[in-house]
């Protein structure tokens, strides 16, 4: 039987998993599969992207006057700023105990069935966890409170008509908004249970989420100042969660104000990975050019309204006319309740609806006006995004690798009989142009589908 060094064995984990896994990140959902992998503008810590805040306006047509000629049009130039946005750096961990590794000493085969399972587990949770950042704000939230909680408690309210991104199986903690400290339980918890659309008491609401937890909360939590993140197991220190350390997502690219503005509770400029509502250091408030479209409900005040053909015709029209995006890269982006929803609103109407189509890339789409609507279980409840995909962008130096800087691909964790391997990558996503998209918000459906694993 071959000897299985350390050597060989690293490069055949890298070979056996890293391929398939940057495959299955591709395959995760229809945003992940067409974002457009951009590395060149990556540098370090950091990505810098160009945007036109101005136009030239050094054109038009002139008289032409006798004897002289047209007079020129007075010179002008495009005005520029800089996207810089802070990378993001993504973890995975995964261990193997020492006996499992001493009962297959003269069965390899045993031990990389034992080292698969382990593989395997990841590979389906990293690219689930890309894609729930790819529908954030970057804060790391899982959720936001929609009621106060007591110490003792194991249950809690979270709010669904914000980012809410928790599933069964999640490591979570309590921190505040603030600044991040007051981190409770001690040692984080796990999601046990979610009761979608109900209060704490069991009743129906439109609201709140209902979320048990294996751990009681240690401490009271306020809506207003603390919120839900990913982390925990350990010290569960400020470094052991997730707070200000994930990647934008598309509620946080297309806006027309501040990152996290449009949250039931607004985020904190030390809950963003650079430290700023700004976004990529660009202040969208005084840049029309930098802002998106977003078409809210004024007259109910943000209240829900019906999906209707025209409410999503005037998106369309705003997005090809005014907002001035590529209609040949043109993809909607809704969660799965509105896709089904308008699905079945205009079933038998061909001239809005051919219905279902499968893409590139094996996804299944509703086209309208030839352009394909995708569900998305991360994307937020009650808003179709209307998405010039050539101005939005993956910013990454590479895809996952090993840490094996010191040439162990596995490594003994200390004061255990047990060996753990990790991986890391470089992530954000990013933007060139705000401006050529539409947010089509407060859109009311019948039912909601959100995933639990």
């Amino acid at each position: 039987m071959p000897v299985l060094t350390s050597d060989t064995f690293a490069d055949a984990m890298k070979t056996y998993y890293l391929g398939p896994l940057e495959e299955l990140i591709n395959q995760v959902s229809p945003m992940m599969n067409r974002l457009e992998r951009n590395s060149e503008d990556v540098s370090g810590n950091f990505a810098y992207i160009p945007v036109i805040t101005a136009r030239n306006p050094g054109v038009g047509s002139r008289k032409d006057t006798t004897g002289t000629g047209p007079k020129l049009p007075a010179a002008g130039r495009q005005t520029y700023d800089a996207y810089t946005f802070t990378m993001a750096f993504h973890y995975a961990r995964g261990s193997v105990s020492g006996p499992t590794m001493r009962r297959s000493r003269n069965n390899a085969g045993a031990f990389v069935k034992a080292l698969d399972v382990e593989m395997q587990g990841l590979m389906k949770r990293i690219p689930s966890d890309l894609n729930r950042q790819a529908w954030s704000y970057g804060h790391g939230r899982g959720a936001s409170l929609a009621a106060n909680s007591v110490t003792a408690a194991t249950t809690f309210e979270a709010a669904s008509n914000s980012i809410f991104s928790l599933k069964i199986g999640d490591r979570v903690a309590f921190a505040a908004i603030a600044n991040g400290a007051s981190i409770t339980p001690a040692s984080g918890a796990i999601v046990t249970n979610i009761v979608r659309d109900t209060d704490g008491a069991g009743a129906a609401s439109t609201t709140k989420h209902t979320v048990t937890i294996d751990t009681a909360i240690g401490a009271s939590v306020t809506a207003t100042q603390h919120a839900v993140y990913f982390g925990g197991g350990e010290t569960l220190a400020l470094e052991d969660i997730s707070y200000g350390q994930e990647m934008y997502g598309i509620p946080a690219l297309i806006d027309d104000g501040n990152v996290g503005a449009d949250e039931i509770v607004a985020a904190d400029a030390d809950e963003i990975i650079s430290a700023s509502l700004l976004l990529g250091s660009v202040d969208r408030a005084s840049i029309p050019a930098a802002q998106s479209i977003v078409l809210t409900n004024p007259a109910g005040a943000g209240t829900n309204r019906p999906l209707t053909i025209s409410l999503f015709e005037q998106a369309y029209l705003q997005y090809q006319h005014i907002a001035g995006g590529d209609i040949g890269s043109l993809e909607i982006h809704t969660n799965p309740g509105l896709w089904a929803a308008f699905g079945l609103l205009h079933i038998g109407d061909r001239r809005y609806n051919d219905y279902q189509k499968e893409v590139k890339g094996g996804f299944t789409a509703i086209m309208y006006n030839e352009k394909p609507i995708f569900a998305d279980r991360d994307a937020p409840r009650d808003i179709f995004w209307f998405l010039d995909m050539s101005n939005i962008m993956l910013l990454t130096q590479g895809g996952y690798d090993f840490i094996d800087e010191d040439g162990n691909t596995l490594n003994r964790i200390l004061n255990r009989d047990a060996f753990e391997f990790a991986l890391s990558r470089d992530c954000q996503m990013g933007i060139r142009n705000g401006r050529t998209h539409v947010k089509l918000d407060d859109v009311a459906t019948v039912f909601n589908v959100e995933a639990n694993i």
